[in-house]
This record gives C-alpha cells, sequence and structure tokens, in this order.
C-alpha cells in the first residue's frame, strides 16, 4: 500500500476529509515554503502538493502562474525540487506528512519516466499530479508508477472523454 492510499484509508477510517495545501517550490525562497509547509502541517494539513515551477504552465490558473514565475525570476531549478524534499524528510515536524508532487508532463518527459519518478521518490515524495497529461497518453507512465508503489494522480476535466 503506498503512503497515499495508507492516508485516505486512514481517513476513511475517521470519516473525514483530507487538507493539502498546495505550495510552489521557491516562491519566495525555499527556506520559506519549508516553513510554510512545517506550519500547514502543524495546523492540520494532512499532506502537501508540491509545485515544480515551468515556464509555460498553460494548465493552471493566474495565480499558480505568477508563483512559478517569481520562482523562475528567483533561479529555481528542478533540484530545488528534490532539495526541499530531503529537507522535509529530514524535518521532524513533517517527515511523516505525505508530499505529491504537481508537475507538467515536459519536464517528466525531458529528463525520462523512470528517471523523474525515481528522483522524487529519493527525495521523499510519494505521487506526482501530471495536469497536462492526457488520462488517454498516460499510460507508459503510469505502468512506471504502480511498478514502483508512486502514485500518478490524474485529474478528470469536462472535456476529458
Amino acid at each position: 500500500m503506498t503512503p497515499l492510499q495508507s492516508l485516505f484509508e486512514s481517513l476513511r477510517g475517521q470519516n473525514r476529509k483530507a487538507l493539502m495545501p498546495f505550495l510552489t517550490t521557491g516562491d519566495p525562497n525555499i527556506d520559506t515554503t519549508e516553513a510554510v509547509i512545517a506550519a500547514a502541517r502543524q495546523a492540520g494539513a494532512d499532506l502537501c502538493e508540491i509545485g515544480v515551477p515551468y515556464s509555460d504552465p498553460i494548465a493552471d490558473g493566474p495565480v499558480i502562474q505568477a508563483s512559478y514565475q517569481r520562482a523562475l525570476d528567483a533561479g529555481f531549478k528542478l533540484q530545488h525540487v528534490w532539495d526541499l524534499g530531503q529537507r522535509l524528510t529530514e524535518n521532524s515536524d513533517v517527515d511523516a506528512m505525505p508530499r505529491v508532487t504537481m508537475v507538467s508532463y515536459s519536464i517528466i518527459y525531458r529528463i525520462g519516466m523512470a528517471k523523474y519518478v525515481d528522483q522524487a521518490m529519493q527525495a521523499g515524495y510519494c505521487g506526482a499530479i501530471v495536469p497536462d497529461l492526457l488520462v488517454e497518453e498516460a499510460d507508459e507512465l503510469s505502468k512506471i508508477c504502480r511498478q514502483k508503489g508512486f502514485d500518478l494522480i490524474q485529474l478528470v476535466t469536462p472535456t476529458t472523454t
């Protein structure tokens, strides 16, 4: 059972929903991102969605787009996501809180699907939300994620068939 499956099973047993805040890696900087995640955990967050900034976030709204741009302007690199994950794993306030990335498929594709999943898992992430990956085109990534015990969270929109 994956960490997300365990969490949601536990929440079902408590008859409650998950509180999952979203934060952008590096907006305004990594230290602040880590501190806000720790504060969210202390305030009752069950898991955290951590955004991976990129230059063309067409699937995201204006608030997330602006946060990504601020992070990119501050020098964001993908390595910062892995560094943040490692820091959170070492932070006793948040080490057990499941964390997932929200990432563009273009980033996963560019570095390789298996490599992305491996790096994410090594950094303490247990899943990924890939908003711009069509369900109809997700078979290969889905297979890799299943094999590695990494949750691929897919989005269903009004235009999904």
